[in-house]
């Protein structure tokens, strides 16, 4: 996705990764205390239980047990307690709003639309939990049906220090001289208006090992204030079959071979566009841990453009090989990360290259400030670093070095829903590139803000 990079950095670094040193060091700081705690809320949890088997019908223990277990995201707990609380009193409007959530976030939704309808069904049901409930029987309902559209859009501005990625040193080498760049040319602020939105959609197959056909759509336009040359406008789409794996052996796992492709166009020009397939793997661990690997062949075109020599990609074949995992430390807590190689056959062997990376994010929901808002809000800090290598020097920049680029980003996700679908989203980011060569040194710090809408 373009929106926080460069596109000529994205083109050669669209899947761009994250710092070893930096994500390790912030895993390290941010989970110290998670072992520690997570010990503590299973001993809670145990505590917990074994009073409720001394006392099934008291409610209060029966919830206490119930919000450590989800907290713990033991979702089958939580329901096995409060499915024995509504055994022995049915007329209990929470406890089936709170199975109707449990359900869902198990991706049972049949269930979840059961109890849901239920809940909706008590003349005793409060106002702030009956919004609750409009936020998320629609999604529930939407999972049963064979065809299922959804998608996310955002506008807004977008402020950079350097927007035209001018280098920080000032200067520019070409056929091994350096030259001083004009004022014009140095590093400049600029705003712009963008436009992004993803699309999907998922259709079911009807079998029962729960195969489906997905489809994915993202696209990007920008308009900027002071450099036009620089507009923005691009797509990628992807469509393939996901297949369950091995439901007997490996439950939940997934398999999805794909074809994908897409177009980049600069100041009105069509820029890269690109084709290729790929397959991606999913393995869920109960529901604390998700992980796979993917492997990705794009066929890569640069059109004529000046922009393609400043670049340093050219066209040819990309191989990218990642292995990425998620996991749900608590209820509100999910660390993600990723780590891939990609290798970039080129026309031209200075034009050729390997790529590592490495990235992560940490989303933490909180609730909102009023209880009138269905949905919790989120931060989610993330880091991303990328080494990459060209195999020789370019004789058109500078024939007695060989180009190699260290590029980290890191910034912070601000995630405000005001109603089930409308939302406000504020994105900070700071980028640094480090090159053999000076044509490539830039840093650039950038705010995203605009409203956003789910549906």
């Amino acid at each position: 996705m373009l929106l926080g990079a460069d596109v000529r950095t994205w083109v050669g670094r669209k899947a761009a990764p994250l710092s070893r040193g930096i994500l390790v060091a912030a895993i390290a700081a941010g989970l110290s205390g998670v072992a520690p705690a997570a010990a503590q809320d299973a001993s809670e949890q145990n505590r917990l239980f074994q009073q409720m088997v001394r006392d099934p019908t008291n409610h209060d223990l029966t919830f206490e047990y119930a919000r450590v277990a989800t907290a713990r995201t033991d979702y089958e707990a939580a329901i096995g307690a409060l499915e024995r609380l509504l055994f022995y009193n049915p007329k209990l409007t929470r406890v089936k709003y709170e199975l109707g959530a449990l359900y869902f976030r198990l991706g049972s939704y049949e269930m979840a639309k059961r109890y849901f309808k239920e809940a909706l069904a008590s003349p005793d049901l409060d106002e702030v939990t009956r919004g609750r409930i409009a936020a998320y029987l629609p999604d529930a309902e939407k999972q049963l049906q064979p065809s299922r559209f959804s998608g996310f859009a955002q506008t807004g501005i977008r402020t950079q220090s350097n927007a035209n990625y001018a280098p920080t040193t000032g200067s520019l080498l070409a056929d091994g001289t350096l030259f001083a760049l004009p004022q014009s040319s140095l590093k400049r602020s600029d705003t712009n208006w963008f436009g992004l939105v993803g699309l999907s959609h998922d259709y079911d197959l009807g079998n029962q090992r729960g195969d489906v056909l997905e489809t994915r759509f993202s696209g990007y336009l920008t308009a900027q204030q002071r450099f036009d040359e620089l507009n923005v406008g691009l797509f990628d789409i992807s469509f393939g079959p996901r297949f369950a794996l091995a439901p007997e052996l490996l439950p939940g796992a997934t398999i999805k071979p794909y074809v994908v492709g897409g177009n980049t166009w600069i100041g009105g020009s069509s820029y890269l566009s690109s084709g290729g397939a790929g397959v991606s793997l999913n393995f869920p661990t109960g529901t604390h841990f998700a992980w796979g690997p993917s492997f990705e062949w794009r066929q890569a075109k640069f059109h004529n453009s000046p922009l393609q020599t400043y670049s340093g990609y050219g066209s040819g074949n990309w191989y990218t090989g990642a292995v990425g995992g998620s996991w749900q430390i608590s209820q509100t807590v999910r660390l993600e990360g990723r780590g891939l190689y990609r290798r970039g056959d080129s026309d031209f062997v200075f034009q050729s290259f390997d790529q590592w990376g490495i990235e992560g994010a940490l989303t933490v929901e909180f609730m909102p400030p009023f209880l009138s808002i269905p949905r919790n809000w989120s931060i989610a800090p993330y880091v991303k670093y990328a080494n990459t290598r060209f195999d020789s020097a370019n004789p058109f920049i500078d024939p007695l070095t060989v180009r190699r680029d260290d590029r980290w980003s890191a910034g912070a996700i601000l995630n405000t829903p005001i109603t089930k679908a409308i939302g406000f989203m504020t994105t900070v980011q700071y980028d640094r590139t480090n090159s053999t060569l000076p044509n490539y040194r830039m840093n650039n710090f950038s705010v995203i803000v605009g409203p956003t809408l789910r549906f």
